[in-house]
Formats: C-alpha cells, sequence, structure tokens
C-alpha cells in the first residue's frame, strides 16, 4: 500500500504507484492512457524538484557552515581591535563609545552597612 501521508514525497509516492499500475493495465481502460502519460510526467517533474530542492539545502547547510565560520573569525579580529584601542586611550575613555565598545567603569562599593543597635530593654516595674 502506498504511503498515507500528506508530505511531498508521500503524494508522489502515491502517484507513481496510481501511474504504474494504470499503465499494466491499460487494456481494460484505454481512454485513460493521456491521463496517465501526463501523471507520468508530473511524477517525473516532482521527482526532480525534490532532488533540486535537496540540492538546494545541502548548499545551505554549507552556506550556513560557512557563515558561521566567518563570525566566528570576525568577532576574534574586532576584540582584537577593541584591545588595541583600549590600549591606546584607556578602558574609561568615551573615545571608545565610537568603536561599539563598552566602557569600564570602576565597580561601585557598597557602603559599609551600620550596625542596628540592639533594641533598648525597658523595665516594667
Amino acid at each position: 500500500m502506498a504511503a498515507r501521508g500528506f508530505s511531498f514525497a508521500e503524494k508522489m509516492s502515491r502517484c507513481s504507484v496510481m501511474a504504474t499500475n494504470t499503465r499494466q493495465n491499460l487494456s481494460d481502460v484505454p481512454y485513460l492512457a493521456d491521463d496517465v502519460t501526463e501523471l507520468e510526467r508530473m511524477v517525473g517533474e516532482g521527482r526532480v524538484l525534490e532532488s533540486r530542492q535537496d540540492e538546494l539545502r545541502s548548499q545551505s547547510q554549507d552556506n550556513t557552515k560557512k557563515m558561521k565560520a566567518l563570525v566566528s573569525q570576525a568577532e576574534k579580529l574586532r576584540a582584537r581591535l577593541g584591545a588595541g584601542l583600549q590600549s591606546k586611550y584607556g578602558f574609561g575613555n568615551e573615545v571608545l563609545l565610537r568603536f561599539g565598545l563598552k566602557l569600564r567603569r570602576p565597580p561601585r562599593r557598597k557602603p559599609a552597612e551600620k550596625p542596628v543597635p540592639p533594641p533598648a530593654a525597658t523595665d516594667t516595674k
């Protein structure tokens, strides 16, 4: 039995089964010869398109891999340039903002906590 799903491959499989089996029985239904020929042509065209899509998917995955490698190299170079600019101008100089770098501000220290005096004892006499 042919596939029951709704994907392109499953639909093409059902069409292929129909065309093949009808072609074998054309002597019983000769008036369907033109339709069988047309269905076989469409199945062939579908297989070509599916093959092309697989090739494009492969190219897309290869392209994505190359893009990730390029971004990684670019980020390393950007970090090196940022370090060079920080060594020239200092870590807190506002000139670095023009280059898209964040300034390093000295950390703020929390004020020392004031000790809480114990509650005064009250005599209840």
